[in-house]
């Protein structure tokens, strides 16, 4: 359907503001296009990711709706759909989406790999890998892919095949922190505290603020023994975080061997 000079002056301002990240001016500028004209798909599913970009996510679940009252098969609305229910926790509708999206856009990587996602919340593993397999076959430099594939195969408690999944990773993004730290947190499974501890390590060297890292570590010197190292690496999670990582550390097993020490107790008790 054509449209106006002015309607579409006001959609071209809309995607320049979305891809400079203004989404609510873009989300502004199609709604002015779509109050004249309210049967424009594309201009509903551009608001829809605008408003997701937002955390909007009611309001972006109606704006995907609205593109697909009038066209049915846009994959891209269907995938938007998928990612704002992933979003919200509602992983079986969105898989219904990303499997739609694929449906219909069989080489679509970004549906692919969210559909491994939404399986692997769904703790359906085998399918989730073999979704995430597809995208590498594909794109083998897919760090995040490769990423997800070792968390998966941690959860089939395939931890040598984990880690090969993450040394990939790291090959192709050694300053993944997050990459690092799973690594660390396989191994301490695995009983390698030392190595865990290394890899936490380069966690923390590429975000030092990574509580998550820095309780991770002590962890390992908890399991090693060396008490005064796991208090020293706690505290600085709980300084980064005081309300999760005291949680956390009262209810963690491996600083069992702690609990009885003035100095942890102090720690869990202190406020701020």
């Amino acid at each position: 359907m054509e449209h106006d000079l002015n309607s579409a002056a006001w959609y071209s301002h809309g995607d320049i503001l979305y891809s400079l990240g203004h989404y609510e001016g873009a989300i502004a500028g199609y709604d002015r296009m779509l109050a004249t004209q309210s049967d424009l798909y594309e201009v509903w599913n551009n608001r829809g990711y605008a408003l997701e970009n937002l955390s909007r996510y009611q309001e972006a679940l109606a704006s995907f709706g609205q593109a697909l009252s009038i066209h049915p098969e846009f994959a891209l609305a269907w995938h938007g759909k998928g990612i704002v229910l992933a979003r919200l926790g509602r992983y079986q509708e969105a898989l219904v989406c990303f499997n739609k999206t694929l449906w219909l856009v069989p080489t679509d990587l970004k549906a692919r790999y969210n559909q491994g996602k939404a399986l692997a919340h769904l703790h359906r593993y085998e399918e989730a890998l073999a979704s995430f397999d597809r995208v590498i076959e594909t794109n083998p430099t897919d760090y995040k892919a490769w990423y997800s594939r070792s968390k998966v195969l941690a959860s089939l408690d395939k931890l040598h095949l984990a880690l090969v999944s993450l040394d990939r990773t790291l090959a192709i993004n050694s300053l993944c922190y997050y990459a690092w730290n799973y690594r660390g947190t396989v191994l301490t499974r695995t009983g390698d505290y030392d190595g865990a501890i290394a890899s936490f390590d380069q966690s923390l060297q590429h975000k030092p603020n990574n509580p998550d890292a820095w309780y991770s570590k002590a962890r390992c010197y908890a399991l090693k023994g060396e008490t005064q190292l796991a208090l020293s690496y706690l505290q600085r999670a709980i300084k980064l975080n005081p309300p999760l990582y005291r949680a956390l550390a009262r209810g963690d097993s491996h600083f069992q061997s702690l609990l009885q020490t003035q100095q942890l107790q102090t720690l869990l008790q202190r406020q701020g």
